[in-house]
């Protein structure tokens, strides 16, 4: 346990965007495992360009009744010295099995999207997850809702007071593995706030991830995150889409 926690505390430090997002079951992956995907690009001459994305994933499965997940990611990029990306994030979740099929979960979240506005971003949370159909041929199927308490620093407080907000956080995901050891994942968040429900934030994914050579995977996948209320300084989009191939080695 102490080699585990010093590797959680390495990995909040550093906060190495993969993020190893299958939902857990205990016992079906005892003990440690993880996995890094890290990219740098660098141009000079008639463009002045600079990328750098980072990510780590570690899971602990206690082979019994509990788990504990830390995940983590970096991504900048700048065109002739101007940010265009700068974001971070570091999440660590406590799963519990209650029965086969249903988990609680505890989970606290710490961001940033300067870009976006937002200096700091901090959530802690927990809710039930419940599996509700789990079969060969179709993959499984996964719903989970709770409560969250929500902070958020803004890049520019005198237009975007500091917000402490209490959110409903749900989520739908779905999850398939293939016989050729590919996967496809997909999920949909929805947290809306609680007393003003037209303020959300919604978060999706769909990725598929397939294997090339031993534990190294390539990977494509489609993020699009909407916020119906986005800081008010510099004209914010509400909405952000990414796609994305990424090289990835799991161990």
């Amino acid at each position: 346990m102490h080699k585990l926690f010093l590797l959680f505390s390495a990995a909040a430090i550093c906060a190495w965007a993969y993020i190893d997002v299958t939902p857990i079951e205990i016992g079906e992956h005892p003990n440690l495992s993880g996995s890094v995907a890290l990219s740098l690009s660098n141009r000079r001459g008639n463009t002045d360009k600079t990328e750098i994305s980072g990510d780590l994933t570690l899971r602990y499965d206690s082979n019994k009744t509990y788990a504990l997940w830390f995940s983590g990611g970096y991504n900048y990029n700048d065109t002739e010295g101007k940010s265009i990306e700068n974001r971070g994030s570091a999440h660590l979740r406590y799963l519990h099995k209650i029965t086969p099929a249903l988990y609680a979960e505890g989970f606290i979240q710490d961001e940033n999207n300067r870009i976006n506005g937002i200096k700091n971003r901090f959530v802690a949370g927990a809710d039930l997850r419940w599996r509700f159909f789990d079969t060969a041929a179709y993959g499984r199927g996964y719903l989970a809702a709770g409560p969250i308490g929500e902070q958020i620093r803004f890049v520019h407080p005198q237009t975007d007071p500091l917000q402490n907000n209490i959110r409903l956080s749900t989520y739908l995901f779905y999850t398939k593995s293939f016989e050729t050891g590919a996967r496809f994942n997909a999920y949909l968040y929805f947290q809306p706030k609680t007393g003003a429900w037209s303020d959300y934030n919604l978060y999706s994914l769909a990725e598929f991830k397939t294997p090339i050579y031993k534990n190294f995977f390539l990977l494509f996948s489609l993020t699009y995150d909407y916020d119906s209320t986005p800081p008010r300084y510099g004209d914010i989009d509400a909405m952000d889409m990414e796609q994305k191939v990424s090289l990835l080695w799991k161990f």
